[in-house]
């Protein structure tokens, strides 16, 4: 991921995760692939608690007693020890105001759970305005029996000096 990338997700994560955020409608979030949206999400849940768990492999997840079909083994998975006074529901709220689309969001005794939909590709829109038409080609010259072309003929008339014709 670029530096400016980094930046950007970093500063959208303080932008949110301020008081002043919300007064106002979050911008709705939108990342190229999935490791980089569970990313910028784990770093916005960090004002809210501890995350313990993002992606696990097969045998992190067996290890941990994660179900077979976690969204974890997907990246699509946090796991979060909340901070005292945070309650499951402020962040859930918080999460999708911030723009992600939650498929589980699970309040266990000891911490939070949460599952996102697989991450959106965004795409420049494309622009539908028609191209301009060519342009008409020059007009035709051409040359009178003598050689001389019209155009000169005009140019000389323009400039008050007599015709003149070239004589093969």
């Amino acid at each position: 991921m670029s530096r400016l990338a980094r930046i950007a997700i970093a500063a959208a994560g303080v932008a949110l995760a301020s008081p002043a955020a919300g007064a106002g409608t979050a911008p709705s979030l939108h990342f190229r692939d999935q490791a980089a949206e569970t990313g910028a999400a784990s770093r916005f849940l960090r004002a809210y608690g501890i995350v313990t768990s993002t992606f696990r492999t097969v045998a992190h997840n067996r290890a941990v007693g994660g179900v077979p079909n976690s969204y974890h083994l997907l990246d699509q998975a946090i796991d979060l020890v909340r901070r005292p006074g945070v309650s499951h529901q402020q962040i859930d709220a918080a999460l999708r105001k911030a723009g992600y689309s939650l498929i589980e969001s699970l309040d266990e005794p000891d911490h939070s759970h949460f599952a996102f939909a697989p991450a959106r590709i965004t795409r420049p829109a494309v622009q539908n305005t028609p191209e301009a038409p060519p342009a008409p080609p020059p007009p035709r010259l051409a040359a009178d029996i003598h050689g001389t072309l019209n155009v000169d003929l005009q140019a000389q008339a323009a400039r008050g000096s007599e015709p003149r014709s070239l004589s093969r």
